[in-house]
C-alpha cells in the first residue's frame, strides 16, 4: 500500500526551502512534508480561505493543529484588488449608490461567509476563530505575508488550488506566493 497516496498536504519553512519547493504544488502525485531542524511553538495560526475544496480542506487541517497546539486560530479571506462585477452576480444593484462599491460590499459578504464556515466548524470541536475580511490594494499574495506578519503568525495554512473559473481567484499561484514569501512555515493543503 501507498501511504504517501493518502497523505494531502505539504510543509514548506524559509529554512529549508529550496528553489524548486513551489514546482511541486502543481504537479505532485504524493506529497512531502519538510520540516527545519529549528524549535517553533506553535501559537498563532492563519488559514487563508477562498471556499475552494482545497481551502476547505486548509480550514480543517488549521482548526487540528490549532486544537494540537492550543494555538490562536484566524481565518482570513482576502478580496483581489482587481474585483470584477461577477460578484454582483445575487445582489440588487439598483438599490446601492454605486457600483464598485456594490461590487465591494457583495465580495466582502461572500467573504465572510468562507471565514465563517471556518469558525463553524472549529466551534464543532470548541476552538475558537478569528475571522477577518480584507481588501487587497495589491496582490492576494502581499495581503497574506503581510497580514501574517502585522498579526505575527507563527504558522500559515492554505489551500493549494483555489476556485477555478472567473467568479474566483485561483489559489493555485497564491500558494507559491505565500510559500516564496511568509516569514513562517506554510502548509500547503490539497
Amino acid at each position: 500500500m501507498h501511504y504517501a497516496s493518502k497523505i494531502n498536504s505539504i510543509l514548506y519553512s524559509r529554512s529549508i526551502r529550496l528553489d524548486t519547493s513551489t514546482k511541486g504544488l502543481y504537479n505532485n502525485k504524493c506529497s512531502t512534508c519538510l520540516l527545519s531542524k529549528e524549535n517553533r511553538t506553535i501559537k498563532k495560526i492563519l488559514v487563508a480561505v477562498d471556499g475552494s475544496k482545497a481551502s476547505l480542506n486548509a480550514g480543517n487541517q488549521a482548526i487540528d493543529l490549532a486544537k494540537k497546539h492550543q494555538a490562536e486560530l484566524t481565518a482570513l479571506y482576502v478580496i483581489p484588488s482587481d474585483i470584477r462585477y461577477e460578484y454582483l452576480e445575487d445582489v440588487d444593484t439598483a438599490k446601492l449608490p454605486g457600483p464598485l462599491k456594490g461590487t465591494v460590499i457583495s465580495a466582502m459578504e461572500g467573504g465572510q461567509k468562507y471565514v465563517d464556515a471556518v469558525k463553524q466548524k472549529a466551534s464543532e470541536t470548541n476552538i475558537s476563530v478569528r475571522t477577518d475580511v480584507v481588501i487587497s490594494s495589491t496582490s492576494v499574495v502581499k495581503a497574506i505575508v503581510k497580514y501574517a506578519e502585522e498579526k505575527k503568525m507563527d504558522f500559515i495554512v492554505i489551500g493549494s488550488k483555489g476556485m477555478s473559473g472567473i467568479k474566483r481567484m485561483l489559489l493555485g499561484s497564491i500558494a507559491s506566493g505565500v510559500v516564496t514569501y511568509a516569514h513562517c512555515p506554510v502548509l500547503v493543503v490539497k
